[in-house]
């Protein structure tokens, strides 16, 4: 027996977002190249797993592509963050995002020094005058 499969087009801007309490969902709006726009929405239990989905798979397309053919990414953009630590005692950062929403990533010990350098490093860049 053959499985039916509805193929969609291939997305390229995340043009809107709605949280739908009164149904349990997240609806994004998206655009295709030609211009159309495609709504789709998600069972609020399934958005962490396709997070992960996307984001792992993400990894596997620009992973071996040589760094001039990097595709430019839309930005999230980030209103505010902090830190988080869940009940057993792994460290995140929380990340709030423009529009409400907010993002924790569970950070590895070992990691901890790489951030402190590349934050440092953050807070130099952003000192030096831009010509």
């Amino acid at each position: 027996m053959t499985e039916n499969v509805h193929a969609a087009p291939k997305f390229e801007a995340v043009v809107s977002g709605e949280a739908r309490p009164e149904n349990r969902s997240v609806a994004l709006l998206f655009g295709t190249a030609d211009g159309e726009k495609y709504s789709l929405e998600f069972d609020a239990r399934i958005v962490p797993a396709t997070i992960t989905a996307l984001a792992s798979l993400l990894g596997q397309v620009v992973s071996d592509l040589p760094e001039d053919d990097q595709p430019n990414f839309q930005v999230l953009k980030t209103t505010g963050m902090g830190l988080a630590m869940n009940p057993q005692g792994r460290l995140g950062l929380t990340l709030a995002l423009e529009g409400g929403g907010e993002m924790t990533l569970e950070l590895a010990k070992a990691d901890l020094p790489v951030l402190r350098e590349q934050i440092d490093e953050a807070i130099s860049i952003s000192e030096e005058p831009r010509h």
